[in-house]
C-alpha cells in the first residue's frame, strides 16, 4: 500500500509518500497519534477502517439478524439511507460513525459488529441448505478459530443471535459473551472488525494493546495480519513492546503535533542500534547514556542516582557501548538527542582513553564499577550511617587494601603487561605491504621492535610508585580483581555489615536519600569518571 503521510514539520509544502504492509506510529500521549490516523482515515476514507482507542467494549447478549447490505453499511459508516444507499459511505461517515469528532468520540460499534456477523451466518448457512456444495468457512468461524488458538483454555459456542464462551475442560460451565472478560471482549472484537472489512482496505488500530496481555498480544495480531494478507495496517501505539512486536513495519516516531502539522521522523531500517532500543531511548527524549552490565549490575545501580536527569541502558559489554554509542551519534541530526557511554577503566592506558573520549565515551578512573563502592566518600558514609567513627574506618580500609594490593603487586603487573603486550602485537598486526612476502617481513619487524622488558619496567615502577606513596586512588585506579577488593578491605566487619551485598545495598540507599550525604557521595562518583581526559 502506498499513502501520503500527514503533514511533516520542516516540510509543509511536501507530504513524504510511503509504502508499507504493516506501519507502527509510536510516541508519547499527546504526540498527535490519534490525529495522525484520523488524518490518513480523512484523505483514504473509501478504503479505510479505523479502530479508536476509545471504544465501547460493551457486547450484546443477542442481535437480530438484518439485510446484509445494510448491516455492512452500518458497521462500516455508521448508517444506512434507503433512498441513498452510498450517502453514509461517501458523506455521512463522519458525524454516524465519529459523532462529528473524528479524535475524541466513543466508537460504539459492537453490536453492529455482531449484527453483521451474524447476518453473514444466516445468509452462508440458508445458501449451503438451499444450493449445497462445500460448507462455507463464516467471518464467526474464522473468529473462533483465531479466538481459540490465542485463548486455548476458551472455547466460543454459536447459536441464533448469540455467542457463549466456556473453559475448554467443561462445557457445561458456558455463560454469554457479554460476561466475558475486557481481554477476551476486545480480542473478539479486533479480530471481527479485522475480518469483515473489505478487501485492500487500510486498518488502523489505535492503542491496539489496550487490555490484552502482553503475552498475548504478539500472536494475535500475528494471527490477524496473517489472516487478512490483502490489507494494511497501522497501528497507533505509546507501547514500546507492542512496536517492538511488529518487527517487519515501517516504524515512525511522533514527537508533537501543532495545528495540522506533525513533528515525526521514519526509522531507519538500516540502523545497527536494535530498533526497541531506538524507540526507547526516542521516547524518553532525554539525554542517553549507555552503559555495560545489565538493570541489575552495580554501573546501572550507581549511575541511575547520580544521572538520573538521563535515560540509562545497559548494553551488555564494552564493546556494544563503544559500538551503539558511534551509531547513535552518527545519526544525530535525525534524533537531536546527546548520548554518551561509561565504560570501565579495567586496564587501558591514558592514550587509549583519550582515544574514547574523543568518541564520547566516558572511562572510569577506576579499574571497574565495583571499586567505586570503596571511594573515600562512600566508606565514610556508610560508617557515619552505622555509627562508627568515619575516619577511623577509612584508614583502618585503606591500609587493608594497601597491604592486599602489596600482596598481589607481582601478578597485577603481570597481568597489565599482558594487556600492554596484547596491544601493541595488535598494532603490529595493522601492516601496510601488499604481498605475503613483504607482510610476514613486516610483521615480524613490527613484532620484533616491541620493547617487552621497557614496558614491563614501566608497569613495575607505576605500580611501586603507587604502594610507596600509599595512593589510595591509584590503587583502586589499577586495582582489577573482580569480587576481591571489597572483602580485603574488610569494610563490611568494620562498619557491622553482614556482607559485600548488603555493604552495596546500603550504598544505593545512602545515595537516594537525596540530602547533603548524598549530593557528595554521587559527586564522588562523577569525579572519578573522565570525560574530557587530555
Amino acid at each position: 500500500m502506498k499513502i501520503t503521510l500527514p503533514t511533516k514539520k520542516g516540510n509543509p509544502n511536501t507530504n513524504p509518500e510511503i509504502e508499507f504492509e504493516q506501519m507502527v506510529v509510536v510516541g508519547a500521549n499527546g504526540s498527535g497519534k490519534t490525529r495522525f490516523g484520523s488524518n490518513i482515515e480523512e484523505k483514504y476514507s473509501q478504503q479505510t477502517h479505523r479502530i479508536s482507542a476509545q471504544k465501547s467494549l460493551s457486547m450484546p447478549s443477542f442481535v437480530t439478524t438484518k439485510s446484509k447490505e445494510i448491516a455492512t453499511s452500518e458497521f462500516l459508516y455508521g448508517g444506512w439511507m434507503d433512498r441513498n444507499p452510498n450517502y453514509y459511505k461517501t458523506q455521512g461517515w463522519k458525524d454516524s460513525r465519529w459523532g462529528g469528532k473524528l479524535n475524541t468520540y466513543l466508537l460504539n460499534d459492537y453490536e453492529k459488529l455482531m449484527v453483521l456477523l451474524h447476518t453473514e451466518e444466516f445468509e452462508e448457512s440458508l445458501a449451503y441448505k438451499e444450493q449445497g456444495g462445500s460448507k462455507p468457512i463464516t467471518k464467526l468461524d474464522v473468529i473462533q478459530r483465531i479466538w481459540e488458538t490465542v485463548l486455548p483454555h476458551r472455547k466460543l459456542k454459536k447459536k441464533a443471535g448469540v455467542i457463549e464462551t466456556y473453559p475448554t475442560e467443561d462445557e457445561t460451565d458456558g455463560y454469554n459473551g457479554s460476561e466475558m472478560s475486557d481481554g477476551e471482549r476486545v480480542i473478539f472484537y479486533l479480530i471481527g472488525e479485522v475480518v469483515c472489512v473489505p478487501e485492500n482496505s487500510i486498518i488502523i488500530i489505535d492503542e491496539p494493546e489496550m487490555h490484552i496481555h502482553k503475552s498475548l498480544v504478539k500472536a494475535l495480531f500475528d494471527l490477524i495480519e496473517n489472516e487478512r494478507p490483502d490489507c494494511s495496517f497501522i497501528y497507533l501505539t505509546h507501547d514500546i513492546d507492542f512496536a517492538f512486536t511488529r518487527q517487519n513495519a515501517v516504524k515512525i516516531w511522533a514527537k508533537g503535533y501543532k495545528k495540522n502539522v506533525w513533528d515525526y521522523e521514519i526509522l531507519d531500517n538500516e540502523t545497527p542500534i536494535p530498533e526497541q532500543l531506538y524507540l526507547e531511548v526516542l521516547g524518553s527524549r532525554k539525554p542517553v547514556l549507555f552503559i555495560e552490565g545489565d538493570n541489575s549490575s552495580i554501573d546501572y545501580e550507581l549511575y541511575e542516582q547520580v544521572y538520573f536527569d538521563r535515560t540509562l541502558k545497559p548494553l551488555g559489554s564494552c564493546d556494544k557501548v563503544i559500538q551503539t554509542v558511534k551509531s547513535f551519534n552518527e545519526q544525530n541530526d535525525f534524533h537531536h538527542i546527546e548520548s554518551n557511554g561509561i565504560i570501565d577503566r579495567d586496564r587501558r592506558n591514558q592514550d587509549d582513553v583519550i582515544r574514547l573520549n574523543s568518541k564520547n565515551i566516558w572511562v572510569l578512573d577506576v579499574a571497574e564499577a565495583e571499586n567505586l563502592l570503596l571511594l573515600e566518600e562512600n566508606v565514610k558514609a556508610v560508617a557515619t550511617h552505622m555509627g562508627k567513627n568515619p575516619t577511623e574506618v577509612f584508614e583502618e580500609v585503606k591500609q587493608n587494601l594497601i597491604n592486599f594490593f602489596s600482596s598481589q603487586l607481582e601478578s597485577q603487573i603481570l597481568i597489565h603487561f599482558q594487556e600492554a603486550l596484547r596491544r601493541e602485537l595488535n598494532n603490529a598486526s595493522n601492516f601496510t605491504n601488499q604481498n605475503i612476502t613483504d607482510v610476514i617481513s613486516e610483521v615480524d619487524s613490527l613484532v620484533n621492535d616491541i620493547d617487552k622488558q621497557n614496558i614491563y619496567d614501566s608497569i613495575k615502577t607505576e605500580f611501586e610508585e603507587i604502594l610507596s606513596n600509599a595512593d589510595y586512588s591509584g590503587i583502586l585506579r589499577v586495582f582489577n580483581l573482580k569480587n576481591a577488593l571489597i572483602p580485603n578491605s574488610n569494610v563490611c566487619a568494620l562498619t557491622d555489615i553482614n556482607n559485600k551485598e548488603s555493604y552495596r545495598s546500603m550504598i544505593i540507599t545512602l545515595l537516594k536519600k537525596n540530602n547533603e550525604i548524598s549530593q557528595r557521595m554521587a559527586e564522588s562518583i562523577d569525579q572519578k569518571i573522565i570525560k574530557n581526559a587530555t
